[in-house]
């Protein structure tokens, strides 16, 4: 990671946020499509995760805008609520990667399936590529 933004890396975990919430409401969409025969209580569980990605993607993108809006002047009570999003958004991508690691564990359809269990590794680490860079951001 990339440490140019200076006093503005907040920033950086705030473009870094908007862009993961996105990848991740996408991968919540594709393992139903990717896994034949999901079992019913993941396929409800990806679909509320769905839901809530892109919700926390149009918080960060709301407050990209803000920024953007104040030319970069980000007040201190501002970075407080981004700080919050991005520890909001750690915690929905560590619970996304919880549920993708207890299907690849019990799924019947996810074992029955190569690509399946390609798929959902691939996705767990990228979201626990987003996770390790929000983390340092908030260290």
């Amino acid at each position: 990671m990339q440490f140019y933004y200076g006093a503005q890396n907040i920033l950086r975990a705030l473009d870094e946020a908007e862009f993961w919430k996105h990848q991740e409401a996408d991968h919540a969409g594709l393992i139903p499509v990717v896994t034949p025969n999901l079992e019913p209580q993941y396929v409800q569980a990806l679909e509320r995760f769905g839901i809530e990605l892109s919700q926390m993607n149009a918080e960060a993108a709301k407050y990209i805008e803000s920024v953007n809006r104040s030319k970069g002047a980000v007040s201190r009570g501002l970075k407080v609520q981004m700080y919050d999003l991005i520890r909001r958004c750690t915690k929905q991508s560590e619970n996304f990667i919880e549920l993708m690691g207890e299907m690849l564990q019990n799924s019947r359809a996810v074992s029955a399936s190569q690509a399946s269990k390609s798929v959902i590794q691939h996705m767990i680490r990228e979201s626990q590529y987003f996770v390790g860079i929000a983390q340092l951001m908030l260290t």
